[in-house]
């Protein structure tokens, strides 16, 4: 090997030796201020997010340290401690709460003191640890509040889809054909409709006058009725009084009797119809009306005749008429003794 050869060889050592400590260098300033004092705490968590050496810690949106360490607490994976840095000036209020929160849209992370609002004289101390608190990153708030949407969103597309192939078998060419002739049909009521309005605004018009007097003969009308309320009333009561008084006399039993009545009196005229008894005889029977109507007219004609002739039916003389009055005298002057 050359000494050329040598010297290339020293000088890539020295080159990437350089590249190294500056990387080093750059690492530990990022993660610690060496201008100033610093104020170290903790944090324990059980899941940091992906927050990494190097990210920002933040008071009230204001950059105030460095996140130092992150690392397992005593080799349990479940718990993760944050050591960081703050500046020296920064008195951090007991109670406050070292979250962990996405910083940016990128998702870089870092840690957002949220100090204590209420007024207390203890102040956190460097090696304190903080309460701690981790804040969902936008990505995760977007996908919640975005989630529930997206259900809806799913369920409503199935329904839609049902409603699809409901349409699509409901509506087939016959049931359009019927939904076309019905709305048709809708179109020419509407029309009659829309003419019958016409013919109803007409009537109304010409026949303003008439059913003004109408309405003015229906307010009369409620006009006596209410001056006339007590006679109305009294009528009532005494249609009441009526009622009660029919109730009382047994009046279901008079209109059985009535109805007992009537019964009778139609089976006695249809017995006479049907010539059943005398009476039925008597005035069914033609023969019988024809010889009493011969008789009648009999008696008529002999009547007529001794009317006109009297001494054919009766004879006796005036000597006779005398002598019967005399023989009367002397029987009754006959004493009683005799």
């Amino acid at each position: 090997m050359t000494k050329e050869q040598k010297r290339y060889i020293k000088t890539g050592i020295l080159f990437t030796i350089i590249i190294l400590i500056t990387v080093w260098g750059i690492n530990y300033i990022r993660s610690n201020d060496l201008l100033s004092n610093q104020t170290k705490l903790y944090g324990i968590y059980g899941n940091v997010k992906e927050l990494s050496e190097g990210n920002h810690v933040f008071v009230n949106g204001t950059k105030v340290g460095k996140i130092s360490k992150v690392n397992f607490l005593n080799g349990n994976l479940n718990k993760i401690v944050v050591e960081f840095h703050i500046r020296n000036d920064i008195k951090i209020p007991d109670s406050s709460v070292a979250m962990i929160t996405s910083t940016d849209l990128m998702g870089t992370m870092g840690l957002k003191i949220i100090l204590n609002k209420n007024k207390t004289d203890k102040f956190y101390k460097s090696g304190d640890t903080l309460l701690t608190a981790v804040e969902n990153s936008l990505s995760e708030e977007v996908n919640k509040q975005i989630l529930p949407l997206k259900l809806k969103t799913e369920n409503m597309i199935g329904t839609l889809d049902s409603l699809l192939v409901a349409f699509r078998s409901v509506f087939n060419p016959k049931t359009r054909a019927n939904i076309k002739q019905s709305f048709e049909h809708i179109q020419i009521t509407l029309k009659n409709l829309e003419h019958t309005t016409n013919t109803l605004d007409t009537l109304m018009t010409s026949e303003r006058v008439r059913i003004a007097k109408i309405i003015d003969n229906a307010e009369s009308i409620t006009t006596n009725l209410r001056s006339n309320n007590e006679n109305i009333e009294k009528i009532l009561t005494n249609f009441g009084s009526i009622s009660d008084s029919l109730y009382a006399s047994n009046f279901v039993n008079i209109i059985h009797n009535a109805d007992t009545a009537i019964y009778r009196l139609n089976t006695m005229i249809t017995k006479i119809e049907k010539g059943e008894g005398s009476l039925g005889l008597l005035i069914n029977d033609e023969k019988l009306y024809n010889e009493l109507k011969k008789a009648s007219s009999d008696l008529d004609d002999l009547l007529i005749d001794i009317k006109n002739n009297p001494k054919r039916y009766v004879r006796f003389s005036a000597i006779d008429f005398g002598k019967k009055i005399i023989i009367n005298q002397h029987t009754d002057s006959i004493p009683e003794n005799e």
